[in-house]
């Protein structure tokens, strides 16, 4: 009998559904397992595991960064074997299934835990429904459980590998591994913080706090009984699509405001960096671009500080205001869809 450790992260239960199927073929086969919930504030655990299973939804081609935080923290190992589940969402199109896609993030994590002295051995993917309501509207109810019962049996494939002790790496290519990587590199710096700056509560918020108490990071903060998201959001949209109400939406308002904003002050401040700093500077070219390309980015850096906190607080305020938050909660998802994996409890997952 094998003591096996469980690692995931979940955002609206399709890997913490993967992780259940795993956890019972594994006792059946008479194996102990330990189930770790990542979530913030919990850390690896110390303990001897003769093997370990890694399981996340991917975001944007990556784990979530919570995760691979988590992962970077984990004991040096002597080569334990690892598996990694990586979780995507798959949609309809035409009236069949379109799967989801790994990108980079099965390489990046295995990359991750061989640094942290880890064998390994098996990684594979599980397309679920997708639940990124914050840009697609979810599937139907019907094309849900198609998806549902394929990816279960896609959990069930990969779990019977790893029971069998089978070695299989998924690799996507060097293009691929290229663009996915960067665009991954972008979501887990920026892309994540300000699409949660994105989310709003509209007029049908009761206050009911469960989006607060149910975020695994902890990003959603009461302000006059209504959520606000801060900039440690993971854009894993349970939030979204566990509301009972289906009052959390993207505001579009404030999306155009930000962006706006944020566009025309970054070229401008651009525009002022190549005009003043030749002047001033009296260097060689060479020292003057570097120069330049320093200062563009650590004005950019800031620009995005200013939009993310003092910006992002003064258009707080004026949300207090009925009228003013029933404009800024006009959204294309006030009549999408939710989706949450069958049976999910968002408080459990959290407790």
């Amino acid at each position: 009998m094998s003591n096996i450790f469980i690692h995931y992260f979940t955002g609206t239960g399709n890997t913490a559904h993967a992780v259940k199927i795993i956890g019972e073929q594994l006792q059946s086969a008479g194996h102990h397992i330990n189930v770790i919930k990542v979530r913030k504030g919990i850390t690896p655990s110390h303990d001897k595991a003769d093997y370990h299973i890694v399981a996340f939804p991917v975001l944007s081609w990556a784990a979530p960064t919570l995760m691979k935080h988590y992962l970077s923290k984990m004991p040096v190992s002597n080569g334990t074997k690892v598996a990694v589940l990586a979780v995507s969402g798959s949609i309809f199109s035409n009236g069949k299934i379109v799967k989801g896609y790994a990108g980079q993030a099965l390489e990046e994590v295995e990359s991750l835990l061989k640094r942290r002295k880890y064998d390994v051995f098996l990684t594979g993917n599980a397309s679920f429904p997708d639940n990124w309501t914050q840009v697609t509207n979810p599937c139907t109810k019907e094309e849900s459980e198609s998806i549902f019962h394929l990816a279960e049996a896609e959990v069930e494939v990969f779990i019977q590998k790893f029971i069998a002790g089978k070695r299989e790496l998924y690799r996507c290519g060097f293009f691929n591994l290229l663009w996915s990587k960067a665009t991954a590199l972008l979501f887990g710096l920026i892309g994540r913080r300000a699409l949660g700056k994105f989310f709003i509560a509209d007029e049908h918020c009761t206050g009911c706090t469960l989006c607060a108490k149910a975020c695994p990071v902890q990003t959603i903060h009461m302000d006059d009984k209504k959520p606000h998201w801060d900039t440690r959001c993971e854009d894993c949209n349970r939030c979204i699509n566990i509301c009972p109400e289906n009052a959390i939406q993207v505001s579009m308002p404030m999306f155009i405001l930000q962006m706006t904003i944020h566009v025309f002050v970054t070229i401008w401040v651009i525009h002022q960096i190549l005009r003043y700093i030749p002047e001033w500077v009296q260097l060689e070219e060479f020292l003057t671009i570097g120069i330049e390309v320093v200062l563009i980015v650590v004005a950019y850096i800031i620009l995005l500080w200013i939009s993310f906190v003092p910006l992002d607080w003064i258009l707080r305020q004026f949300l207090q205001f009925r009228s003013v938050r029933r404009f800024f909660s006009l959204s294309y998802t006030q009549s999408y869809r939710r989706y949450k994996a069958p049976g999910f409890n968002p408080l459990k997952e959290n407790g």
